[in-house]
């Protein structure tokens, strides 16, 4: 059972960066306006998240706060 689970730690991990490399293939075959197109959304993906997040701890502070 142990050897099993070893197995399939070592599949994934191999599968990971086989996935990895193909994306940075294909990222290296886009022009520079894609790749800062693609870049300049997934900031603005992160920063909304980030945003809620703040604002989600924020309001569960002022909840905490208030009760207190």
């Amino acid at each position: 059972m142990l050897f099993k689970f070893l197995f399939k730690k070592k599949k994934k991990k191999l599968q990971e960066q086989s996935v990895q490399k193909f994306d940075m293939n294909n990222w290296m075959n886009l022009t520079k306006e894609e790749r800062l197109e693609i870049d300049f959304k997934d900031k603005n993906k992160i920063m909304r998240k980030k945003k809620a997040l703040l604002k989600s701890i924020r309001d569960e502070y002022i909840k905490i706060k208030n009760s207190n």
